[in-house]
C-alpha cells in the first residue's frame, strides 16, 4: 500500500463510522458549548453594562451636602487634577395627585454641555423648554401617561418655577437600571414610581442638590473590577481632602448669614414694634377727640339744641376709621407675635446649628448597579465548577470512545507494521481522526456557545434590568483553552491507547484479542442464592463482574450526568426557597417602618395614633437598627445590623430564631446575642465565641455568641436592650418600627397604609416584605433560566453518554449477540440480553449519581452565594426523582434505538473469523 493509499484510507475512516465520528464531535460540541457559553456569560453581562455606562457617561462618584452644595464646592472638586467633569445639579421628589405617584425630578441641562449621567432617548425628544418634562420610560408598563399629556405637581414655587409639565419624551436612565425599583423617598407612600427630566432653569432652589463626577484615570477601567473600584476609593479620599476646609468655611458661612439674617430680623422686630407702639398712641389720641365729640354731640342733644348732619356724618366717620386702625393694630400685633416666633425659632437653629456634613457616594451606593454585579457573580461562580464537572464526564466518554477505536483497528495496525509503515504513518489515522472531530466540534462549540448562552441568560434578566442587548465576545482564552482540552480528550487518549500497540508485534496484532477468562463470580459461592437465579440471570451477572472496566465506565457516566442533573434540580430548590423560607417563615412581620430622627413630639404621638387606628395592623414592636462592621484578621470585613427589640418577649411573634439543622428554636437573653448562620460561617465562629464589630466613629466592642440561628439574606446580630447597655454603655435608640397585619392586604391597601403613616412626617420610609420578597424573588427567578440551561445542557449530555456507551458496548459483542441470534434467540430477546445488564449499570449510576450530586450541589451552591445570602442546601425528594426518570427516560430511547440496529445485524459477517 502506498502512502496515497494510505491518506485515503485515513480519510475514508471517517466516512466509514460516521456513528462514532459524529458521538465523539457531538460530545466535543457539547462539552466546549458548555464550558465556554458559561464561562462568557459573566464577563459579557459585565461588558454590556460597562460599555452601556461609558456610553451614557454614567456618573463615578456624587457628593451631597446637609445643606446643599454651592458653586464653590463645585469649583473646588473641578481643581482636582483626577476630576474629568463635574456638574452641580438639582433633584427634587415631588407628589403627583392624579395618579397618586411620587415622581424625582432631576435637572436636564438643556444646552447640552453636561454628557454625565447622559439620559437614553426611547421614545418623543428630550426638554427643550421651561414646562417640557421627559418622563421614565417605566411610565408605559404602569399605563399612566403618554406623550404629549400634561402632568400636574403638587409643588410650590420654591422648589419649582412650574407645576405643569407636558410630557414631550420617554427616556431611560443610567442611574436606574433596574426595570422596576426608583428607589425611596420621605414624602407620600415612600417610595418613587417615576423619575423624570425638567430644565435647569425651572429649578428655584438656590443651592445644588448634588454634583455628580468623572474621573480622568477611570475611564479606561471596567466598571465593577477591582482596579476600578480601588481606584474609586483612593480618587474619593483625594477629594474628602480637598472639601476638608469648606466644612468649617461653609459652617461660618452660615453662622454669618444666620446671624446676619437674625440681626435684620429683630431690626425690623424693634421698627415694627415701634410702628405699634406709635400706633397705639394715636388709635388713643383719636379715642379721645371721638369722646369728646361724642360727649358734646350728647350735650347739644341733651339741652334741645339742632346738631348738624355733618357733625353726626363725621362722628360715624370717626368711629369707623377707629375700628379699622384698631383692626389693623391687632393684625399688625398678630404679625409682630409671628415674626417674634420665627426669630425665636432662627435663634434656637442658629444655636443648634451644626458643621455641614459631606457625603461621598459612588456607583456601588445604587442598590440595582451592585445587584447586577451579584447576578453576573454567580453566574461566574457556577461557571467555575459546573463547566470543569461536565467536561470531566466528556473526556470520560472520549476516552472511552477512542480506546475502542484503537482496539478495532488492531489488525489493520498489525497488517501496516508488516507492510514496514513507520509508526507515524500508522497513527496518522488516529490523528487526523481525533484531531478532526475535536477541532470541528471545539469550533462548532465556540460559535454555539459564545452567542446562545450569554444571549438565553443575559435575556432572563431583561425583566429586572433598563439594558441594551447583551454585547456578545469570543475571548480567545475559554477558546484556546476548550482546544486543548478537546484534544487532550480525544488525541492525547487516543495516543496513549495507541503507543501499546504500536510498540507491539504484526504477529500479535494481526490476532485477536484472547477473550477475557471466564472466572467464578462472588455471587456463584453463595450456593443457596445462585441456584434461584434463571439462565439469563445468571448470564448477566457474569458479564457484569467479566467485563469490570465497561461496568465502571458506564456506572460513571451515568453517575456523573446524573449527579449534573441532581445539581441543576437542586440549584432550582435552593433559588426558589429562599423568598419562601426568609420573608414567610423566619421574619414574620409584615412591614417595617423608619422613623424621622428629626420628629418632634407632637409628630410622634400622631404617627402612633394613625398606627393604632389602621384596622389592619395587629401588633407592632419597636425596634433599634444600628449598622456596624464585623472585624476579624484574615477575614473580610462584612457590614452587619444590630437588631435589640423594645420587648424582647413579644419579639418572637416578629422572628424566628432556630437551628436550621436541629430544628431548635431560640430566645434572646442577656447572656449574648444571636447571630445569623452565613456570617458565623464566614468568620468561622462557634456558639461561645467573641464577635468583634466597630460602628462607625466609635470603638471596636466584642459580644458573646450564645446561639447561631437560620437565615439566609443579609447578616444581623440580634441583642437584648440590657445586653446592649452592657455593650455600648447607653439605651438603645428605637429607630424602626416591626407592624405585623391581620391577614394579608392588598397593594392597594399597602399603599394607603404607606401614605397615611408617611404623612405623620414621624416615618420617612415604609417598606413591605411582601415587596421585598416579591423583588428578590423576580431576581432568583432569572437564575432559574441558568438553572434550566444547566438541567437541559446535562440532560443532552447523559443522552451522548448513554448511546456512545451501549454502542461501544454492542460493537464490543457484536460475536457474542450475533451468536447467540443464530442460536434462536428473538429480537427482543437479544435486546434484552444486553439491557438487562445497562437497566443494573443505570440503577447504579442512578444511586452513586445522587450521592455525588449532593456532594456536587452543595459544592455549587457555596461558590455560586455571595457574602450577603445563602442558599438553603436541601435538595427536595422530587429532584432526585425527575433526575432519576430523565436518565431512565434517556436509557429508555437508547434501547429503542439500539433495537433497530439489532435487528439489522448481518450473523454470518460478524461470526467471520479475522484471521
Amino acid at each position: 500500500m502506498s502512502k496515497k493509499a494510505l491518506r485515503k484510507s485515513n480519510i475514508r475512516e471517517v466516512f466509514q463510522s460516521k456513528a462514532r465520528f459524529f458521538s465523539i464531535l457531538l460530545i466535543i460540541f457539547l462539552g466546549v458549548c458548555f464550558y465556554a457559553g458559561i464561562k462568557a456569560t459573566g464577563p459579557d453581562m459585565i461588558n454590556t453594562a460597562d460599555t452601556y455606562y461609558k456610553d451614557q457617561q454614567l456618573m463615578d462618584s456624587k457628593i451631597v451636602s446637609t445643606y446643599g452644595l454651592e458653586q464653590k464646592d463645585l469649583d473646588k472638586v473641578s481643581e482636582d487634577p483626577n476630576v474629568k467633569e463635574a456638574v452641580g445639579s438639582y433633584t427634587v421628589d415631588v407628589l403627583e395627585k392624579k395618579e397618586n405617584m411620587v415622581l424625582r425630578l432631576m435637572s436636564y441641562d438643556t444646552n447640552h454641555s453636561s454628557p454625565i449621567n447622559k439620559p437614553l432617548l426611547v421614545e418623543g425628544r428630550l426638554p427643550q423648554k421651561s414646562g417640557e418634562i421627559a418622563l421614565d420610560n417605566r411610565v408605559t408598563e404602569l399605563n399612566k401617561y403618554k406623550i404629549g399629556d400634561t402632568i400636574t405637581l403638587d409643588t410650590d414655587k420654591d422648589t419649582l418655577k412650574e407645576t405643569s409639565y407636558k410630557i414631550v419624551g420617554l427616556v431611560k436612565s443610567p442611574m436606574y437600571i433596574d426595570q422596576v425599583s426608583r428607589g425611596n423617598t420621605t414624602i407620600g407612600k415612600g417610595s418613587i414610581d417615576l423619575f423624570g427630566l425638567v430644565p435647569k432653569e425651572d429649578f428655584s432652589l438656590e443651592v445644588f442638590t448634588e454634583i455628580y463626577i468623572t474621573y480622568h484615570n477611570t475611564e479606561k477601567l471596567v466598571s465593577y473590577s477591582e482596579a476600578y473600584d480601588k481606584q474609586l476609593e483612593k480618587n474619593q479620599k483625594q477629594l474628602e481632602t480637598l472639601l476638608e476646609p469648606r466644612t468649617k468655611e461653609r459652617f461660618d458661612q452660615l453662622k454669618q448669614e444666620g446671624t446676619t439674617k437674625l440681626a435684620e430680623g429683630k431690626d425690623k422686630l424693634a421698627t415694627g414694634e415701634e410702628a405699634l407702639k406709635q400706633g397705639e398712641i394715636q388709635l388713643n389720641l383719636a379715642k379721645e377727640q371721638l369722646q369728646t365729640q361724642r360727649a358734646n354731640l350728647s350735650m347739644a342733644e341733651s339741652a334741645g339744641q339742632s346738631v348738624p348732619n355733618e357733625a353726626k356724618e363725621a362722628l360715624a366717620q370717626g368711629e369707623k376709621e377707629l375700628a379699622t386702625k384698631e383692626k389693623e393694630l391687632k393684625e399688625n400685633q398678630k404679625s409682630l407675635d409671628k415674626s417674634k416666633k420665627e426669630l425665636a425659632d432662627q435663634e434656637k437653629k442658629l444655636g443648634d446649628l451644626k458643621e455641614p456634613e459631606y457625603l461621598y457616594m459612588d456607583r456601588n451606593d445604587n442598590p440595582a448597579y451592585s445587584e447586577y454585579k451579584d447576578n453576573a457573580d454567580r453566574i461566574s461562580s457556577i461557571a467555575t465548577v459546573f463547566p470543569v464537572f461536565f467536561f470531566m464526564i466528556a473526556a470520560l466518554i472520549c476516552l472511552t470512545t477512542m480506546t475502542r477505536m484503537v482496539d478495532e483497528k488492531r489488525g489493520e495496525i498489525g497488517t501496516l507494521k508488516a507492510l514496514g509503515y513507520s509508526n507515524f504513518d500508522i497513527a496518522k489515522k488516529f490523528i487526523i481522526y481525533a484531531t478532526l472531530a475535536s477541532v470541528i466540534g471545539s469550533v462548532l462549540g465556540l460559535l454555539v456557545g459564545f452567542y446562545v448562552f450569554p444571549t438565553v441568560i443575559f435575556d432572563a434578566y431583561g425583566s429586572l434590568y433598563n439594558l441594551p442587548p447583551v454585547i456578545i465576545t469570543y475571548y480567545l482564552s475559554y477558546s484556546v483553552q476548550s482546544v486543548i482540552v478537546a484534544l487532550l480528550c480525544t488525541l492525547v487518549s487516543a495516543m496513549v491507547v495507541l503507543r501499546v500497540d504500536l510498540l507491539s508485534t504484526p504477529a500479535v496484532l494481526m490476532r485477536p484479542k484472547a477473550p477475557k477468562p471466564g472466572k467464578r463470580i462472588f455471587l456463584e459461592k453463595i450456593p443457596w442464592l445462585w441456584s434461584k437465579f434463571n439462565f439469563n440471570q445468571k448470564v448477566t451477572a457474569r458479564n457484569l463482574f467479566r467485563y469490570k472496566q465497561r461496568m465502571l465506565m458506564t456506572v460513571l457516566g451515568i453517575a456523573g450526568c446524573m449527579a449534573m442533573i441532581i445539581t441543576g434540580f437542586g440549584l432550582k430548590d435552593s433559588i426558589g426557597d429562599i423568598v419562601d423560607l426568609q420573608f414567610y417563615k423566619i421574619w414574620q412581620y409584615d412591614a417595617m417602618v423608619t422613623y424621622n430622627p428629626d420628629a418632634t413630639k407632637e409628630e410622634t404621638k400622631t404617627y402612633e395614633t394613625t398606627r393604632d387606628e389602621q384596622t389592619n395592623v395587629s401588633h407592632h414592636i419597636g425596634l433599634s437598627q444600628k449598622t456596624v462592621e464585623v472585624l476579624k484578621d484574615g477575614y473580610k470585613k462584612q457590614e452587619v445590623v444590630i437588631d435589640t427589640p423594645k420587648d424582647t418577649e413579644s419579639f418572637k411573634d416578629f422572628m424566628v430564631f432556630k437551628n436550621r439543622k436541629t430544628g431548635e428554636t431560640y430566645k434572646l437573653d442577656d447572656s449574648g446575642v444571636i447571630i445569623n448562620e452565613k456570617l458565623a460561617n464566614l468568620f468561622d465562629i462557634k456558639e461561645g465565641d467573641t464577635l468583634s464589630f466597630k460602628a462607625p466613629n466609635d470603638k471596636e466592642r466584642q459580644v458573646k455568641v450564645s446561639h447561631i440561628s437560620e437565615n439566609y439574606a443579609m447578616h444581623f446580630i440580634y441583642m437584648t436592650p440590657t445586653y446592649y447597655e452592657s455593650v455600648f454603655g447607653e439605651t438603645p435608640e428605637y429607630n424602626v418600627d416591626l407592624l405585623k397585619f391581620k391577614e394579608k392586604i392588598t397593594d392597594k391597601e399597602e399603599e394607603e397604609l404607606a401614605q397615611s403613616l408617611m404623612d405623620t412626617k414621624k416615618a420617612i420610609n415604609v417598606s413591605f416584605t411582601s415587596k421585598i420578597g416579591s423583588a428578590m424573588d423576580d431576581t432568583m427567578g432569572s437564575l432559574n433560566v441558568v438553572v434550566w440551561v444547566l438541567i437541559i445542557s446535562a440532560a443532552m449530555l447523559a443522552f451522548i453518554v448513554l448511546y456512545n456507551l451501549t454502542n461501544i458496548n454492542i460493537s464490543e459483542r457484536i460475536r457474542e449477540l450475533s451468536t447467540i441470534k443464530v442460536l434462536g434467540f428473538y429480537d427482543k430477546e437479544v435486546t434484552m440480553y444486553v439491557y438487562r445488564e445497562n437497566n443494573i449499570l443505570t440503577a447504579l449510576g442512578i444511586l452513586l449519581g445522587s450521592a455525588l450530586g449532593k456532594l456536587l450541589h452543595g459544592f455549587v451552591i457555596k461558590t455560586a452565594e455571595v457574602d450577603m445570602m445563602m442558599f438553603p442546601p436541601d435538595i427536595h425528594p422530587v429532584s432526585y426523582l425527575y433526575s432519576a426518570l430523565l436518565t431512565i427516560l434517556f436509557s429508555t430511547v437508547v434501547m429503542l434505538v439500539m433495537h433497530r440496529r439489532l435487528k439489522k445485524v448481518d450473523m454470518i459477517e460478524a461470526l467471520k473469523s479475522t484471521e
